[in-house]
């Protein structure tokens, strides 16, 4: 997870399953509008127009996230804080903007007077104006395989139980990438941390190795404990200085 300034940004959650999509997004829904990146934004306005493909709670739960920051726009006063948002979001990709979002700015415009946010929302307006939202469609989740009958193998010696994974047994550049991904996603939740199992998901969904396995993200979380750089606390991690 990364941040442009003070700001949540999940990367690639047009591109994840639904499974994935879950958890990624289960802290995300709940942070207000001041605490998303714009392209963060604009994906989970887009992802919650997909209601026929995400999960019944999910759907349910994406809808009214987006609902509330419809709201939260509402609520921008009529003039620079207004006109400072629309401005950001002219900045990005006209294509990111789902027809809901640009449907409500339109209606939006009617009912502001201020100059200088009038002269924003227009410039939104025209520049969502120059193409077509993106059409996509987030990916199944891979069907399980049909279990192959058991073959019945002669007695053989136990091995030895394979052990955890451990920093040490780790290429370096994986041990470096994972750390920063854990110690930036952490920075952005404070006290409240983020439970495990968020942390492993997201960083196996945008590590640059396909193969990243739980074990690896687990071990490193272990080595940040014991270097005291961050805590675990009733099922929940965050940093050692979270406030």
């Amino acid at each position: 997870m990364e941040a442009r300034a003070d700001r949540v940004n999940v990367r690639g959650l047009r591109e994840a399953d639904p499974s994935t999509l879950g958890v990624l997004t289960q802290d995300l829904l709940q942070l207000p509008l001041g605490q998303l990146d714009p392209s963060t934004l604009l994906d989970l306005f887009a992802i919650s127009e997909l209601t026929d493909s995400l999960p019944k709670q999910l759907g349910t739960d994406m809808a009214a996230c987006r609902d509330r920051h419809l709201r939260q726009i509402n609520d921008l006063p009529d003039g620079a804080p207004l006109a400072s948002w629309a401005t950001e979001m002219t900045g990005l990709t006209p294509a990111l903007a789902p027809t809901c979002l640009r449907q409500h700015i339109s209606q939006l415009r009617g009912d502001r007077n201020d100059p200088d946010a009038v002269a924003a929302l227009d410039a939104l307006i025209g520049h969502w104006e120059s193409e077509d939202p993106q059409v996509f469609a987030l990916p199944e989740v891979p069907s399980a395989e049909t279990p192959k009958p058991k073959v019945v193998k002669p007695a053989t010696k136990k091995k030895t139980p394979t052990r955890r994974t451990t920093v040490s047994r780790m290429d370096e550049e994986r041990v470096e990438w994972v750390k920063e991904d854990i110690l930036s996603r952490l920075s952005h939740y404070g006290s409240r941390g983020l439970k495990q199992q968020i942390i492993v998901a997201g960083s196996r969904h945008r590590s640059p190795w396909t193969d990243l396995e739980e074990a690896e993200v687990l071990a490193v979380l272990r080595q940040l404990k014991r270097d005291e750089l961050v805590r675990h606390s009733a099922g929940r991690w965050s940093g050692i200085n979270a406030r």
